[in-house]
C-alpha cells in the first residue's frame, strides 16, 4: 500500500514539474534580434525605424505574447505605442514565418557617435516569464558647416553700383530644409534690388546656391560691408545666424591699372585738336 502511494507520489511530482517546467521552456524558446535599422547609420536628430525578429523554437504559448521597447537617452519614441500585442506565437514560428515588430525612434540631436544601446523586453502573458535584451543602433554624429560667402560681384570701385552674387555652401553632412537669407541693413551700401530676402528652400549636404542682389556703395569706403542673416531647418531643429560678409574695393587708378575699368580717350584727343587748333590760330595771327 505504501509503495501504490509512493508511486503515486513520484507521478503527481512529475505532472507538476512538468507543468511548471514547460511553460517556463516555451517562454524560453522565444528569441527576438534586431534585424535592421533604416537609415544605417542614423544622423542624431533624426528619426531610425528600427525592425526586430521575434521567434518561436518551442510549441504555442498558452498565453499571448507581449513586446516593450524600453528607450533612453538618445533614444526616444517617435510615433505609436511602445509596447506591443503580438498574440500567441505558434510553435516553430521562426525564420521566414517569424513576427517582424517594428518602431520608429527619435535620435536625439546631442546623441554622440557610435553603438547606441537600446532594450526591449518579451513576455509571455501577465505574470508569466519576461526577459530583456540590449540591441545596438549605429549613430553618425555630424557637423553642422553651412558657409556664406560672396562668390562674385559687379562692384569696383567706391561710388559704383551692380550685382553682388551671395552664395550659400552646405559643407556639413545634414540636409539643410526652408533656408532663408535676408540682408540686414548697414551704412555701406544701399540696396536698388526690390527685395533683401530670398527663400532658397532645401540645401543638400555638400551642395549650393546662390542669390544676386542689386547694391550702390558709398563713395567714402574701400570696404564694404555686408551683414546677413541665415535661417533654416535641420530635423526639425530650427538654426538662425548672422555675420558680415566683407568686400574689398579698389581705387580708380588701381582698376585702371588691372583693366578692370577701360580709359576712353575719346576725350582727351578732342582736347588735343581743340588745343592744335586754338595754337594753329595763334600761329597764323603772329605770323601776319
Amino acid at each position: 500500500m505504501v509503495k501504490e502511494v509512493n508511486n503515486y507520489l513520484r507521478v503527481f511530482s512529475t505532472l507538476l514539474i512538468v507543468l511548471l517546467v514547460a511553460p517556463l521552456i516555451s517562454a524560453q524558446s522565444i528569441q527576438i534580434g534586431l534585424i535592421n535599422q533604416d537609415p544605417d547609420p542614423v544622423h542624431a536628430g533624426s528619426v531610425v525605424e528600427v525592425k526586430f525578429k521575434l521567434e518561436n523554437f518551442w510549441q504555442e504559448t498558452r498565453e499571448e505574447v507581449i513586446v516593450e521597447i524600453l528607450p533612453e537617452f538618445p533614444f526616444s519614441l517617435y510615433s505609436g505605442s511602445a509596447t506591443k500585442n503580438i498574440g500567441v506565437l505558434e510553435g516553430r514560428q521562426s525564420g521566414s514565418d517569424a513576427v517582424i515588430v517594428d518602431y520608429q525612434i527619435k535620435v536625439d540631436a546631442d546623441a554622440v557617435d557610435g553603438d547606441q544601446e537600446i532594450k526591449v523586453s518579451v513576455r509571455v502573458g501577465e505574470t508569466e516569464w519576461i526577459y530583456e535584451d540590449t540591441f545596438y543602433i549605429d549613430v553618425k554624429k555630424e557637423k553642422l558647416n553651412l558657409k556664406t560667402y560672396i562668390r562674385s560681384s559687379e562692384l569696383i570701385t567706391p561710388g559704383s553700383k551692380g550685382k553682388v552674387s551671395i552664395e550659400l555652401a552646405n559643407a556639413g553632412g545634414y540636409n539643410i530644409e526652408f533656408l532663408e537669407l535676408t540682408l540686414l541693413p548697414s551704412g555701406d551700401y544701399k540696396l536698388l534690388s526690390t527685395s533683401n530676402y530670398a527663400y532658397i528652400g532645401d540645401l543638400d549636404s555638400d551642395d549650393t546656391e546662390s542669390e544676386e542682389f542689386q547694391i550702390y556703395v558709398s563713395e567714402e569706403i574701400s570696404e564694404v560691408k555686408i551683414p546677413v542673416k541665415v535661417v533654416y531647418e535641420i530635423n526639425d531643429y530650427t538654426y538662425e545666424s548672422e555675420e558680415s560678409l566683407k568686400l574689398q574695393l579698389l581705387t580708380e587708378e588701381e582698376a585702371i591699372n588691372i583693366g578692370l575699368i577701360k580709359v576712353s580717350y575719346t576725350k582727351q584727343i578732342w582736347l588735343g585738336i581743340l588745343i592744335g587748333l586754338v595754337l594753329l590760330f595763334i600761329f597764323r595771327k603772329f605770323k601776319k
